[in-house]
């Protein structure tokens, strides 16, 4: 929560360094009352800068000429000649309110309303604006405020202030020490910076804190503001967060309302209400300004209402240079209410552009080449030779009036343009560079009050002062009782607190490094994972550790043993697993497994071990089958080029059958456990006696290559991460085993195994999924093989399911698909904010997402497997609901309900 309001508060822009004479005064309207956040723009230096909450505002400038406009939504913009010549000017400014009129000709006959024959023409050249920029450079400066309204009476006691001298931080515990000041209603924090950022096409930017000044919690100084000032209204999701109304497929969400035009000096300003088609957390509403002509914003009004509350967002754009149209103002204003806690986060910017760089490789379109309201650009690309694409768009842009499909068609015409616009490097490259840089100046936190008051150009409101004062204090008083502590006191709490933290160690785990690389994990007594109960082991309880060593050239050696008592088998259960990772780039290791453990019958994913443990203690059933395994595995993988990965194993495994030891639960204690035997057709008394699960010596040996063509990564701190592709991922795998049949045949029975598989997962719209799985596998000689070595499959027909199992079949009992013949297995699954059940009032305010799914199987004698689902995720961030129902050859099976709980 305090992680998010920062965030928030961190979004803005803007300020310079400058000298000592300034313009400052007051912005009011035509009754008298302050324009809070009004916008102060310097035409000639590009600058800008904003009201305070009273209206005050305060602009340090060189001696020169200037012509300066005052502008708030919802006003008439005031322009005004200023010269300075060393003194101090004060200017107080009356912003009259602005008339928006509906021409007779925007009414159209067919009773359209004019305001969707403006946005189309606004989201098909959103691409373009987006774009238009080649490079910027910018001196920032932002103001940020803080002030908790209520606390619930749960958490008054325990939230805190803890001041360490030179920043503040909060903290939930039980008492307040003497360093510590308990948070109540009515405190408030500030924050400002004055910062430098560079913008480099397509997404590179680079952030230099010069200076930074904060009362806020020491976590939110931590945080950067990069990822909201990247953020654009053209761009189709605005930070993750929100639909935008110019996303290409905005028609779908939004519904809009023309308000009237006005004339701003040569622009006529086209004002539209956005109405959101549903009520939800990812839709704004408000009112957008659009440019006649030029088809691009000229400001911004908008609220989205979210779990934790309201944020009105407000920008103002403004031509710093051509039809290059950048914000120079933005206002933050955040509501917070989520459990009884109640706040109000708020901020204002001040953004100076020092150099603006069209996009010269992008045509303007000739619509706005031949705009009287712009400048053309000599050095911009020609169109001596005139591309078909732009002829395209020319067309499009010259009706008075166009179609959605046109819309869609400008839409996707200007991102072919704009792409193009790209050098070849750049677009043909796979490696996406971190594309934000942030560096903190040694003395950022160091300047003082004075230094504050001669640069900051918006005034501090009241507020912020007592902010300031209060901070300040907190810090001597800190400071005062740190020096009166007595040493027997800091001693008594020492051994108190070494204690506690051991047994809090012991208990729940704790991770210990030092600076050589090496590192341990221990899980701790305490851990839902090291106990479970089946009918063959009874209660089986472990406890596992890792120990990890890393070197300088990155190479690393993890060390992960895992040791489990068998209560009622009296069996000391062990796995080990080593790696060594010697290439980060190509991600090559060399691995080894062994142990002597039980294991699921079912290698592709079976029940839950503590879903296992309820259903066996609570109602007599133990779904889960095992068997015992003393094996060891040896084996290699590595990437051999960009998208094309090998791996080599051999795995050596001595399997034994195990029976029930115990008939212990809870209830029913009169039934039996089921046998340790799988329900499969092909284990059936009087079925093939080879296929029957039996003591064995097994080795196999594994090759498996998987390729994705076009492999996109990212290399950070010399590690190569994988981040998708625009093709389907090819894996083919080939399994050589050997089986020793001796107990009731001659000699050792091999096999081959062959699997062919092609997956893809792709977003396909505004926080919309799509993902399918096809797979074909097969034995050239099955008649040789144990249940052991079969195909087995996914299947999770228990209705409480823990963590979400991908490609799985929800309907068919487990172990029941089990199968030794070739098989063609498909999954395909399509996750959408808005499908059914979120179109409906009291659901479409909720972050959940709407899934469809269908799953296939087919294989020789069994009929063909169908099944299709429908679920709603992320419920309360965790949970999940659906209904599935069953198909043999489209003969309908069955039908289940299920709920998953997402924990990992």
């Amino acid at each position: 929560m305090k992680y998010f309001i920062l965030i928030v508060i961190l979004v803005l822009f803007s300020d310079p360094i400058v000298p000592a004479q300034s313009l400052k005064g007051r912005i009011t309207d035509q009754s008298g009352k302050p324009v809070s956040y009004a916008t102060v723009f310097i035409k000639e230096i590009r600058q800008g800068t904003t009201s305070n909450s009273r209206g005050d505002y305060e602009i340090r400038l060189p001696s020169g000429s200037y012509t300066v406009i005052y502008q708030s939504l919802g006003y008439q913009p005031v322009s005004v000649n200023i010269t300075l010549s060393g003194a101090t000017i004060s200017k107080n400014v009356i912003l009259t309110l602005q008339y928006y009129a509906i021409p007779e000709v925007r009414i159209s006959a067919s009773g359209e309303d004019p305001a969707y024959n403006i946005m189309r023409k606004t989201i098909g050249m959103a691409p373009y604006y987006l774009n238009n920029v080649s490079y910027y450079k910018a001196e920032v400066y932002l103001k940020g405020n803080l002030v908790i309204n209520k606390i619930p009476k749960l958490l008054r006691k325990s939230m805190k202030i803890e001041s360490n001298g030179d920043n503040t931080s909060v903290s939930a515990g039980s008492k307040p020490t003497s360093e510590e000041k308990l948070l109540k209603a009515g405190d408030s924090f500030f924050m400002e910076s004055i910062n430098e950022i560079e913008f480099t096409a397509p997404d590179k930017y680079f952030q230099k804190v010069i200076s930074y000044n904060s009362t806020f919690p020491a976590q939110g100084n931590e945080i950067s503001p990069m990822e909201f000032i990247k953020a654009s209204f053209y761009q189709p999701v605005l930070a993750d967060m929100a639909i935008s109304p110019l996303a290409p497929n905005a028609f779908s969400h939004y519904n809009y309302k023309f308000l009237g035009t006005s004339q701003q000096e040569n622009f006529t300003i086209n004002k539209i209400q956005v109405i959101p088609k549903r009520k939800s957390q990812q839709l704004f509403e408000g009112t957008i300004y659009i440019i006649e002509d030029l088809w691009c914003l000229q400001s911004v009004d908008l609220t989205n209402e979210n779990f934790f509350g309201k944020i009105k967002i407000e920008q103002l754009y403004v031509p710093v240079q051509d039809d290059i149209w950048m914000p120079v103002s933005h206002k933050f204003e955040i509501n917070i209410g989520i459990i009884g806690f109640k706040a109000d986060v708020g901020y204002g910017s001040s953004v100076r552009y020092t150099e603006v760089r069209p996009n010269l490789s992008l045509i303007r379109p000739g619509s706005l080449t031949s705009s009287n309201a712009l400048t053309p650009d000599a050095n911009r690309k020609t169109d001596s030779i005139v591309s078909r694409t732009k002829k395209q768009i020319d067309k499009i842009l010259e009706k008075d009036k166009i179609s959605n499909r046109e819309m869609a068609k400008l839409s996707k015409l200007m991102e072919k343009e704009s792409l193009q616009s790209i050098s070849d490097s750049e677009r043909k490259s796979l490696e996406i560079t971190d594309n934000t840089t942030r560096i903190v100046e040694k003395d950022a936190r160091t300047k003082d009050s004075t230094y504050w008051a001669g640069i900051r150009p918006i005034p501090l409101s009241d507020l912020e002062i007592r902010s300031l004062r209060k901070s300040d204090s907190l810090k001597n008083e800190a400071s005062l009782s740190h020096q009166q502590n007595d040493t027997i006191h800091q001693n008594k709490n020492k051994e108190k607190s070494k204690f506690l933290k051991t047994t809090r160690d012991i208990a729940f785990g704790h991770y210990w490094s030092d600076t050589t690389g090496f590192g341990m994990k221990y899980n701790g007594l305490i851990n839902l994972r090291s106990l479970s109960f089946n009918s063959v082991d009874g209660f089986d309880y472990g406890l596992n550790f890792s120990i990890t060593k890393s070197w300088k050239n990155k190479n690393t050696f993890n060390f992960v043993p895992d040791l489990r008592w068998a209560f009622s088998r009296g069996k000391l259960m062990w796995v080990i697993s080593t790696n060594y990772r010697f290439d980060k780039i190509k991600h090559r290791q060399l691995f080894f497994r062994a142990g002597n453990t039980s294991k699921d019958i079912n290698n592709e994913g079976g029940i839950n071990p503590f879903i296992n443990s309820l259903t066996s203690l609570l109602q007599k059933n133990n779904y889960l089958k095992l068997y015992e395994s003393r094996y060891f595995t040896l084996g290699y993988s590595g990437e051999i080029s960009n998208g094309l990965n090998l791996q080599f194993s051999t795995n050596f495994e001595d399997r034994n059958t195990l029976s029930n030891t115990t008939n212990f639960s809870f209830f029913k204690s009169n039934e039996v456990f089921s046998d340790n035997i799988p329900v499969n057709r092909y284990l059936l008394p009087g079925s093939n006696e080879i296929n029957a699960l039996r003591n064995q010596s097994h080795l196999d040996f594994l090759t498996q290559i998987s390729y994705t063509p076009l492999q996109k990564y990212r290399i950070k701190n010399g590690i190569k991460t994988k981040v998708g592709s625009d093709w389907p991922t090819f894996d083919l795998t080939w399994q050589h085993g050997i089986n020793d049949f001796s107990e009731i045949k001659q000699g050792l029975r091999r096999y081959d195994m062959f699997r062919f598989e092609v997956s893809r997962n792709s977003t396909v719209g505004a926080f919309s999924n799509f993902r399918w799985r096809i797979k074909a596998s097969g034995f050239l000689d099955n008649r040789d093989l144990t249940f052991y070595d079969f195909f087995h499959f996914n299947s999770q027909p228990f209705p409480l399911l823990i963590n979400n199992y991908e490609d799985a079949f929800m309907i068919p009992s487990f172990y029941s698909l089990s199968t030794p013949e070739f098989y063609v297995e498909a999954h395909i699954k399509y996750t959408t904010p808005y499908l059914l059940l979120k179109l409906l009032p009291l659901m479409s305010n909720t972050l959940m997402r709407e899934n469809i799914s269908l799953s296939y199987l087919g294989t020789r004698f069994q009929p063909n497997y169908t099944e299709i689902g429908y679920s709603i995720s992320e419920i309360m961030f965790v949970g999940e609901l659906g209904i599935y129902a069953g198909f043999d050859d489209t003969k309908y099976r069955s039908v289940g309900l299920k709920a998953i709980f997402v924990l990992n």
